[in-house]
């Protein structure tokens, strides 16, 4: 019986291990500005198809000296000759890619929709502007509470376009744009980035 119980207690040791104290496995990364741990890997359906993405990278969105949140970028591929490709990839209509944002502190309602219609417009030309104008709205509006400290955001671009947004744990209606989707992907991965974008696919490329 002792024998028994130190096997078990020396399993749950071992268990315990592979976990930092802050909650981090092998099976996870840490944006470091933040703290906040994502999965190396994600896994979902859309309709009839399921995906499986691998963590390109982590990133930082900071104003002045303020931290607004950590975030993951997924791809369904990897091993990219150099940053370009990545980016390029990342930016394109054919891989299926998900970003994964977690708050680092409160922000208003109001805050959160005039910021990211502000970089709608920085990100898109004046006639992407013209023929998205309806759908930033629409997703603009889908910010309709406050954001706390640790809520988290999951977009999805899929392939043909289609934008799933996840807010605070609710999934919105789809918006199906490959315009809309290339410019909202832009915030965080084209020239005008608000965020270190290098940073988000460094880990899609090859050694």
């Amino acid at each position: 019986m002792m024998k028994q119980h130190v096997r078990s207690l020396l399993f749950v040791l071992l268990s315990l291990s592979i976990c930092s104290s802050d909650g981090r496995t092998q099976d996870s990364v840490e944006e470091p500005s933040t703290g906040k741990i994502f999965p190396k890997s994600v896994s979902f359906e859309h309709g009839t198809e399921d995906y499986s993405l691998i963590l390109t990278g982590v990133a930082v969105r900071k104003k002045l000296v303020f931290k607004g949140y950590g975030m993951a970028h997924y791809m369904d591929a990897a091993n990219f000759e150099n940053i370009d490709m990545a980016i390029a990839a990342a930016l394109s209509d054919v891989h299926a890619k998900q970003i994964t944002i977690e708050f680092a502190r409160d922000i208003g309602r109001d805050r959160i929709r005039n910021a990211f219609r502000g970089d709608f417009k920085k990100c898109a030309s004046a006639e992407e502007m013209m023929e998205i104008s309806a759908l930033v709205d629409r997703f603009t509006g889908y910010f309709d509470e406050k954001v706390k400290k640790n809520d988290r955001f999951v977009l999805r671009w899929l392939p043909g376009g289609i934008v799933v947004s996840i807010i605070q744990g609710r999934e919105k209606a789809s918006i199906t744009s490959v315009t809309f989707a290339k410019v909202l992907w832009r915030i965080w991965l084209g020239d005008k980035s608000v965020v270190d974008r290098e940073r988000l696919v460094e880990l899609a490329v090859g050694e």
